[in-house]
């Protein structure tokens, strides 16, 4: 009986980071509208988070180079973590998008060659 114990509070115990995780994410989850600032300005980027099979992944479009496909996706809480490599004139330049949610929008920090580069925006839920 304790052998039977210990091994559902092992399993719930190994449970609760997946069970969070998804609680975290699902408020992330859908079609955004990114309103970034850039150097010409303000600039729109929709962008679509999706999970298929317990992994979150991720679609920006609006940039020169067509949509990006972002698979290194995480949540915690109530912040959103997107990590990618750029293209930029024949070199890959790491970019990490942190988007904040607070009250249903987000604040949304880009930075872009290892801090070197950075821009911040909003975002709402597109609809």
């Amino acid at each position: 009986m304790i052998r039977k114990s210990l091994a559902v509070l092992l399993f719930a115990v190994m449970l609760a980071p997946a069970i969070a995780w998804a609680q975290d994410a699902k408020a992330f989850l859908g079609d955004w509208v990114l309103t970034v600032e850039g150097r010409r300005g303000p600039q729109d980027r929709p962008l679509t988070i999706k999970e298929d099979g317990g992994k979150l992944s991720a679609v920006m479009g609006g940039g020169r180079g067509g949509d990006v496909t972002i698979t290194d996706v995480t949540v915690k809480g109530n912040e959103a973590t997107l990590k990618w490599s750029q293209d930029m004139q024949g070199n890959a330049i790491p970019v990490v998008m942190t988007l904040t949610l607070k009250d249903g929008a987000l604040t949304v920090k880009q930075d872009m060659a290892n801090g070197q580069f950075s821009q911040n925006g909003t975002g709402k839920k597109k609809g």
